[in-house]
Parts: C-alpha cells; sequence; structure tokens
C-alpha cells in the first residue's frame, strides 16, 4: 500500500441494525468489504446469527460479530459457528484483553473450549489436526477502546494484543467517558482519538473507528485508520430514503 493515498488503505464496513440475511446479502451486493452484525445494541441472539453467517458466505461479504459483553459463552457460540472476526465491547484493562484472547483461541494460546463436532469444524469432517492447526490462525480480534480508564490502561493492553488483531475506537462512548456526551468533534475527544491512532500504529496494530458521515470516512481514513465502521443499514435507509423524498417532492 506504499504511495497510495490513505482511503485507498483504509477499508469500509457498516453496522447492522437489522440484522436478517438479505440485509447480509444487499451489503455485500452493494460492495462493502465488510458488516459489522451487532449483538451489543440489538435484541440479537446466538440462534440469530447462523443464516447471517451464510449469507455473507454467500455473497464473499466479510463478517463481523461484535459480542453485547466479555462473557466467554459469546465467544464459544460465535468461534464454533465460524465467525473469524470477533469484537469486543468496553476493553479497558490488559486483563480485559487477556480474557478475550483466552476465550477466542485454542492451547496454546488461549483456553477455548474445544469441541470438533462444530460447524467450524465442519461438524467434525474436518480432521482435528488440521482444524485445531487452522482455527487459531484465522482468528481475529477487534478490541474497543472507549473510555478514559482504556486509554490510560492502553500501552499494557497493547502488550498483550496479538499482532493479527485490530484496536477500535468507539467515539460515542469516549466522549460521553470526557464529559461531552455525543460531542464526537469535540477538540478533546478528537485529541483523545489520534493519541489513540498513534499509539496504536507505533506498535504496528490496526486500529479503526465509527463515524456516522461521510465526511467522517475521509476525516479518519486520512488520519491513518485501517478501517471505518459506519453508521448503520437502517441509517443508510433513512438517508436514501430521505433522496428519494426530497427529489419528488420538489
Amino acid at each position: 500500500m506504499h504511495g497510495e493515498p490513505a482511503e485507498a488503505a483504509c477499508r469500509l464496513g457498516v453496522f447492522v441494525k437489522c440484522p436478517h440475511a438479505e440485509m447480509i446479502e444487499a451489503i455485500g451486493l452493494a460492495g462493502f468489504d465488510f458488516a459489522v452484525v451487532d449483538m451489543e445494541h440489538t435484541p440479537l441472539g446466538p440462534r440469530d446469527l447462523y443464516p447471517l453467517v451464510l449469507a455473507a458466505e454467500r455473497r464473499q461479504l466479510s463478517l463481523v460479530v461484535r459480542i453485547p459483553c466479555k462473557r466467554e459463552e459469546y465467544f464459544k457460540w460465535c468461534r464454533d459457528l465460524d465467525i473469524a472476526a470477533i469484537q469486543v465491547p468496553h476493553i479497558e484493562t490488559k486483563e480485559d484483553a487477556l480474557r478475550a484472547v483466552e476465550s477466542s483461541y485454542f492451547a496454546p494460546r488461549g483456553e477455548r473450549g474445544l469441541c470438533r463436532f462444530v460447524r467450524a469444524a465442519g461438524f467434525s469432517a474436518i480432521p482435528k489436526e488440521k482444524y485445531l492447526r487452522e482455527a487459531n490462525a484465522r482468528n481475529r480480534l477487534i478490541l474497543q477502546i472507549e473510555g478514559q480508564r482504556g486509554i490510560e490502561n492502553l500501552p499494557q493492553i497493547l502488550e498483550v494484543t496479538p499482532p493479527e488483531a485490530s484496536i477500535f475506537i468507539g467515539p460515542y462512548d469516549l466522549s460521553q467517558s470526557l464529559g461531552k456526551p455525543g460531542q464526537i468533534w469535540d477538540s478533546e475527544v478528537i485529541e483523545a482519538m489520534d493519541r489513540i491512532v498513534a499509539l496504536c500504529r507505533d506498535r504496528g496494530i490496526g486500529v479503526g473507528t465509527f463515524t456516522d458521515t461521510l465526511a467522517g470516512i475521509s476525516h479518519w481514513a486520512n488520519r491513518g485508520v485501517s478501517f471505518v465502521e459506519y453508521a448503520s443499514d437502517l441509517h443508510l435507509f433513512l438517508q436514501g430514503a430521505a433522496a428519494v423524498l426530497k427529489t419528488e417532492r420538489t
């Protein structure tokens, strides 16, 4: 990617708040690099994930699942469904990061519960040695930093962050933590986010963030983030609907 503009290196995804297979396929057909199925801020259960995974595979769309909390079973359910990328909210300490790693990887890297009769192992069709070898290699974690405590502990968090993992900056929760709820373009919030980006880049760890404006995509791509998670599927629908209605009524 040397010599290319920042935007060319920045992958673009969209949050999924309307978790249906048709929506996942549409996101893939639209050309997004990935989709983030949001279990944290939707009433989505583990059983709902299966058709979304199949739809993403059908359209060759990379799928990230943001789990609602750091409980071990959420990692296990996602990994057993063959979901490679898990986004983990509210990472505040080195211990939080270690817990996420331990729950995501088989030994010796972690302590993930081992069962070879799950979808990720082809329901046992994949030889167990091959499954164990390849599962750890394809796992990805996205650790969310979204508060002052996470920023303060970021150097220690990065020490235990796997090289293939990424850091995600949650600007809305970060703004709230800084006493400026919702003011994600406040200078103090932006300065804090820039510090996170710089520290991650110095450590060779990929970093991404969220934005809900088109200008925000360009802003953060030019600040060196490697991925942006944009608004939501329903937000995109409302934007498109507003544009159609405006045209119709003028």
